[in-house]
């Protein structure tokens, strides 16, 4: 007995060595415990602001353990060092859960794969949204299209004192990116089918955060356990599997109505015909089914939960709404939606824009990123097979360009005439990322922004029926808090 017990603590000894001298070799940060790391220290909520706070202590590059080494790059310089001029050697994923439990298999679509099989997927994607105008009229079309049916339906509500602006923005977003993929539209009288996905891809990404998620993804055997697993593996399985079916079904919908001889009418078809005339067996419809879930997710929920953050500030801050209004109405009238086309004469409504994205800050961290090879960022060591997350959130709060950086302030984008953009302003606000996987939908989101949010204030003025709290909602999305408001026509 006394042998197994001295064996045993031979072999903690050991362990425990063997642990700080894996801390040893990477950038300073929080002590670790061994198994644990540094979860025992995480806030259950807002992690980004104990990150933020770990920066002032170890720099902007330090280490965290969870409890595999993850390095947090939380400015700006650090980011580009490792996404752009270091761009081949960070774009692959840790293939952990629960990033994962997205997807039906791994390693397939865009968001979870990586590597040469990655390249393809996203160089076939952007050329389908290429072929179908992103950035082009076509799609603008499509957009407007979407604003009109939203509109109508914001005409139609009788009492318009206490409007929830919810539903309206999510089915406007939600149409554009439904007739891209699936070339149709909900109706507003008849969609709750897509009210039931909204929800579940909402609790999904409620879900992916916390200590239980955290443990299971460092040790994959823990989903066995109980308490443990369910929390933090087969309740978030359980919840996406049937948007998962949803995607599957909507799919296979337009496989069967697709002859492959005619011109393809959405994203389903497009893929299709590149698989035809490729023959690549990289594009098959495992792959299919996971880029398009992928665009249904990413392509909906950051625009409409940013579009209702922009009303959010615009109610926060009247005098701001009122010369958004009154731009619009100089270059745009009252007699035409406005248009693409309107865009370059609008610069105070993309002033307000920006600093809505910069402010709302609603992604706290990009997806995981893993160096395939050991090197080092502004001097600083990673083995190869680190994790490595650039929290945008505190580039975007902290660095300096950005003057005064907690107050809301757009006319920080404009030079002194009012028209032309400060670029160093604008190059380090980054809510679509940067470098090789910045966001594939980037054309489409700013396209959408810009169109319904001017649209939706050119009609209406929009009045908060209580006072609005701009502190957000925790979640893999930082939501707005719910509100209300009054609408007054404007014309």
């Amino acid at each position: 007995m006394s042998v197994f017990i001295l064996a045993v603590l031979v072999f903690l000894i050991l362990y425990v060595a063997h642990f700080y001298w894996k801390v040893s070799k990477y950038p300073k940060g929080p002590f670790p415990l061994p198994l644990i790391g540094n979860i025992h220290q995480f806030p259950p909520d807002h992690v980004q602001l104990y990150f933020d706070e770990m920066s002032k202590i170890y720099g902007p590059c330090f280490t965290v353990w969870i409890p595999y080494p993850a390095i947090v790059l939380n400015d700006y310089e650090h980011v580009k060092e490792a996404f752009v001029t270091q761009g081949d050697t960070f774009t692959y994923r840790a293939h952990r859960s629960p990033e994962t439990l997205l997807p039906v298999h791994d390693h397939t679509g865009i968001l979870a794969s990586d590597g040469d099989h990655w390249r393809l997927q996203r160089r076939t994607s952007l050329k389908i949204l290429r072929d179908f105008g992103l950035g082009r009229n076509l799609m603008e079309e499509q957009v407007i299209r979407s604003v009109q049916e939203m509109m109508v339906q914001i005409e139609n509500i009788t009492d318009k004192k206490k409007v929830d602006m919810f539903w309206p923005i999510q089915l406007c977003v939600g149409n554009v990116i439904n007739e891209t993929l699936f070339g149709f539209h909900y109706k507003y009288e008849d969609s709750e089918k897509f009210k039931t996905f909204v929800r579940i891809v909402d609790k999904h990404l409620r879900h992916l955060q916390g200590t239980m998620p955290l443990l299971v993804s460092a040790f994959p055997w823990l989903r066995h356990l109980p308490i443990i697993g369910d929390i933090g593996y087969h309740n978030i399985k359980n919840n996406i599997s049937s948007y998962q079916t949803f995607i599957e079904e909507e799919v296979g919908k337009q496989v069967e109505r697709y002859d492959g001889v005619s011109e393809p009418e959405n994203f389903v078809h497009a893929y299709m015909q590149q698989m035809k005339q490729t023959g690549n067996p990289g594009l098959d419809i495992k792959n299919l089914c996971a880029s398009v879930l992928d665009f249904w997710l990413a392509g909906m929920e950051t625009t409409s939960n940013s579009l209702r953050w922009h009303l959010a500030y615009m109610m926060k801050y009247p005098e701001i709404q009122d010369r958004v209004r009154k731009e619009i109405f100089e270059v745009v009238g009252t007699s035409r939606l406005p248009s693409m086309s309107d865009k370059p004469n609008m610069p105070y409504t993309q002033a307000v824009i920006h600093e809505v994205q910069r402010c709302s800050n609603m992604l706290p961290f990009l997806g995981s990123h893993q160096c395939v090879e050991e090197t080092s960022i502004k001097g600083k060591h990673v083995p190869a097979g680190t994790l490595v997350f650039a929290q945008i959130w505190s580039v975007m709060k902290n660095d300096p360009v950005f003057k005064e950086g907690n107050e809301f302030n757009p006319d920080r984008y404009l030079q002194s005439d009012g028209k032309t953009f400060d670029k160093a302003v604008l190059e380090k606000t980054i809510p679509f990322s940067i470098g090789k996987r910045n966001c594939v939908g980037e054309g489409l989101a700013r396209m959408e922004l810009f169109l319904i949010f001017s649209a939706l204030i050119q009609k209406y003025e929009f009045v908060p029926t209580s006072n609005i709290d701009l502190s957000p909602d925790w979640g893999v999305v930082m939501t707005s808090k719910p509100y209300t408001c009054q609408l007054i026509p404007q014309y």
